[in-house]
């Protein structure tokens, strides 16, 4: 079963007509005595064996649908309904070879309802078909009825207006909007009007004010503007007159000199998966607060400007054509690009040339993309080899990315650490390379840019953003990434992320400032000097209050060198409109670098370990006591070089004494774990099933 398949491209306007038709008359419940059944069997149709469906023949019958039934024509609008599950890809519905709607893509199975223009129906036989566009996409679809009114009247649909305003300007604000039941359930929203929104399962985009249709009942309907803004929340009864709902937002947090970028975001209409139109994906951009927008879809340079110019919404964000460059050696970022230029080549299996043609095309950004993906074991970075302790890779492949995705919001990673240590055991090993925080975002409901960067900025003037500066600041380190917090650094009253800092105290000074709306609890703030955690302190915050704090922090040098990063740990999101996949929110800073020894640079710790390794002069003795002595981070990498150097002999002593250091500390017993049991490379990572 293909669950993601590549569709065929199609004409726009057709694959509009599609989409608009669909999302307009989707359903959910009616009575189930209710219709007539003009085809009551379940059927499995795609190309695959499938034995969990049940009542369901595990193989499929065909690839497509075809039922005839006899009937009148409809002078007025009547309603098809369909149950079905499993439907990942596109499935056209046809009526007497006319186009009347699309299958809800929708894992579990439901009942959806189609509501049918009056003369669509014919006297005599009627042909029902359901097509797909890629036969392996295996779905359940049974039973079908043909109901005799308009959807309407089926569900009893009252209308609502929902507007967002601004609260401080009174301006309608891009926003995205949550409707809930009183028993938690998410209902279908009807009738909205399909160029102007993004409506999905108890969701929908809107710029400042739409309009749609409910069944009778209670619901909670809430307002967000990404993390930055505050949440609005109101009871609506529906009965017999229409609701107007104004929600008012106001913007909790302050990023002056910064801007909110998603470097990862996808489209249905040009990746193949998901859910998200273009059109849909620039009203999510807008109603998310992300101010710097990179198209990455899979192989596809793709450029966001005119579908945002057709929406008017060129004031809320500067789109970058990029790509999400997809080998089976991983997947990189890679922007800015050019539309109408050849895309970057994507069969290469060695990382340098992978590397070398995105940049051949243009891109002064390379990012690696979920290094961790799909699992631990079959990641790019567990086929490659890399030591988690001390950073060495037993491929021996070259990083000449820029930076490694540590926040991606739709990724499942349970330890919001985890990452982490795999970047500093780099950073250690002296590998130049940032962190960014994406969304990944391939569906409408997976909120864009709740994983994003904040990047330094000449202007926080969204629409008129210098790409070329912040691709330049994000190389240089000048950025600090989020998952619902935000966080600024400065060391020694003037210094922050990316810059070099002259010591000339046994200590420095931190002045780190966490931020947060009042739907969001920061808890902890961790300074981790060379991967070391060397001070943390709780973060002065209250439930639904918004957080805006200073902490201060006097860290000692440690008399080396040293990359030093701030990381504020948070409580999770449980509300549905803005739900984080994973148990926590989290904000870090890029590295500041320690220059302890005033020389005008800064050196890794593997470089200091180098001056280390040669004042031995090769006296093994004085090796083992060297471990017992200097900080764990830079005994790992001495111990690099003590094994690439010494006799054969020599090894069983010094697995030895590593096997003691390990006992006593983390990073030691990482980088045991992690050391390569045969000198012959690893096989680079092949990533099947579905591509994020």
């Amino acid at each position: 079963m293909n669950t993601h398949s590549l569709a065929p491209m199609m004409p726009h306007a057709l694959f509009l007509q599609f989409v608009l038709t669909c999302f307009l008359v989707t359903a959910s419940a009616v009575p189930a005595q209710e219709g007539r059944v003009i085809d009551g069997k379940h059927r499995h149709l795609g190309d695959s064996d499938i034995k969990d469906w049940q009542g369901v023949d595990p193989k499929p019958e065909g690839d497509r649908l075809k039922v005839e039934f006899q009937g009148a024509p409809n002078s007025r609008p009547w309603t098809l309904s369909a149950r079905h599950r499993d439907v990942d890809g596109r499935w056209t519905i046809r009526l007497n070879d006319r186009v009347v709607g699309e299958l809800r893509r929708h894992r579990t199975e439901k009942t959806f309802l189609y509501e049918l223009a009056a003369g669509t129906l014919r006297a005599g036989t009627n042909t029902l078909e359901v097509v797909p566009d890629d036969k392996s996409d295996d779905i359940a679809i049974g039973p079908v009825k043909l109901h005799d009114r308009p959807l309407r009247e089926v569900l009893d649909l009252r209308p609502v207006t929902v507007s967002v305003v601004d609260s401080s300007s009174g301006e309608r604000l891009p926003a995205r909007i949550t409707i809930v039941r009183d028993d938690g359930s998410r209902p279908e929203l009807y009738f909205a009007d399909p160029a102007r929104t993004a409506v999905r399962e108890g969701l929908i985009y809107v710029n400042g004010e739409a309009g749609f249709e409910l069944p009778r009942g209670t619901y909670s309907v809430s307002a967000t503007r990404g993390m930055e803004w505050s949440r609005d929340q109101r009871i609506v009864r529906l009965d017999d007159a229409e609701a107007t709902v104004e929600l008012r937002l106001r913007r909790e947090i302050k990023t002056a000199g910064h801007v909110a970028a998603d470097t990862h975001i996808h489209t249905f209409t040009f990746s193949g998966h998901g859910d998200a139109t273009a059109e849909e994906r620039i009203l999510s951009l807008a109603g998310e607060g992300v101010e710097l927008a990179v198209a990455t879809d899979h192989n596809h340079n793709l450029d966001y400007r005119p579908y945002q110019e057709a929406l008017q919404l060129n004031e809320h964000f500067t789109p970058v054509v990029g790509n999400e460059v997809t080998s089976d050696n991983g997947h990189f970022n890679a922007f800015p690009l050019h539309p109408d230029d050849e895309v970057p080549p994507h069969k290469e299996s060695d990382w340098v040339k992978l590397v070398e043609g995105m940049r051949l095309k243009g891109a002064k950004v390379v990012i690696l993309n979920h290094p961790r993906w799909p699992d631990i074991a079959q990641s790019p970075f567990t086929k490659l080899g890399l030591n988690r302790g001390s950073g060495e890779r037993a491929a021996g492949t070259p990083f000449t990315f820029d930076a490694m995705e540590l926040v991606n919001s739709t990724v499942d990673t349970k330890d919001p650490l985890y990452l982490f240590t795999d970047w500093f055991a780099l950073l250690n090993r002296g590998d130049n390379i940032r962190a960014v925080g994406s969304s990944d975002s391939h569906t409408v409901g997976d909120p864009a840019g709740q994983g994003r960067t904040y990047i330094k900025s000449g202007t926080d003037d969204p629409a008129r953003l210098n790409v070329d500066e912040l691709c330049g600041n994000i190389v240089a380190g000048r950025s600090t990434i989020s998952l619902g917090i935000y966080s600024e650094l400065v060391v020694n009253e003037s210094f922050g992320p990316g810059d070099l800092v002259p010591v000339d105290e046994a200590s420095v000074h931190l002045r780190l400032r966490v931020a947060a709306p009042h739907w969001i609890r920061p808890r902890r703030a961790i300074v981790f000097l060379n991967s070391v955690e060397v001070a943390t302190m709780e973060v002065p915050a209250s439930d639904g209050v918004a957080t805006d704090a200073t902490l201060e922090f006097q860290i000692k040098t440690d008399g080396i060198d040293a990359h030093l990063v701030c990381v504020v740990l948070g409580d999770p999101v449980t509300d549905p409109g803005w739900k984080t996949l994973n148990d926590y929110t989290l904000a870090a800073t890029n590295p500041v670098f320690l220059d302890v020894n005033q020389d005008g640079t800064y050196r890794s710790p593997l470089e200091s370990a180098r001056r280390v390794y040669a004042s031995l002069q090769g006296d093994f003795e004085a090796l083992l006591l060297t471990l017992e002595v200097v900080p764990p981070f830079l005994g790992v990498q001495v111990l690099t070089l003590a094994y690439g150097d010494i006799p054969p002999a020599r090894k069983p002593q010094l697995d030895a004494a590593l096997a003691r250091q390990a006992e006593k500390h983390t990073a030691y017993a990482l980088f045991q774990r992690h050391r390569p049991t045969a000198s012959a490379p690893a096989a680079v990572p092949h990533h099947g099933g579905p591509q994020p």
